[in-house]
């Protein structure tokens, strides 16, 4: 298994910045490598609403579906998805901090078998300098 965590301020309230999390319309502005997120179901965004996403992380192209497994604005969000057999597990945590957040994205990455005990050590570098490039846009997008 690997984990990581980091926090970033943000100068916008919870309410301002989680929409940011999962919004098709937002998401694209702050995530680097996208080249593609599109929402796969309708209705009210939520647990359960699923998106496909295209990604270049450090050369490689990832194409995978994301899904929301925890969302209760504008506090907490957990997302799911599976890149080459190994279970990725995003959450991020929205706390006021003055006018506005802080907010920390936490990533753990499991994978059963030889294939996770290989690749994991690989990945856990790639998801740290995503994630540190990531929270620094959205940051400033915000700021």
């Amino acid at each position: 298994m690997a984990s990581t965590s980091l926090s970033t301020d943000v100068a916008k309230p919870p309410e301002a910045v989680f929409p940011y999390l999962f919004d098709d319309d937002k998401v694209p502005q702050w995530t680097t490598g996208l080249e593609r997120y599109e929402r796969l179901d309708g209705g009210a965004l939520g647990r359960g609403s699923k998106f496909r996403e295209k990604l270049e992380v450090s050369g490689q192209t990832i194409d995978t579906e994301l899904e929301i497994t925890a969302y209760d604005p504008p506090r907490r969000a957990e997302s799911r998805t599976e890149i080459r057999g190994i279970d990725v597990i995003s959450t991020y945590e929205l706390t006021p901090d003055g006018s506005g957040t802080r907010l920390t994205q936490s990533i753990e990455a499991k994978g059963g078998g030889l294939k996770g005990r290989v690749l994991i050590p690989v990945i856990q570098p790639h998801l740290e300098r995503k994630l540190e490039a990531d929270l620094a846009a959205l940051a400033a997008l915000l700021a």
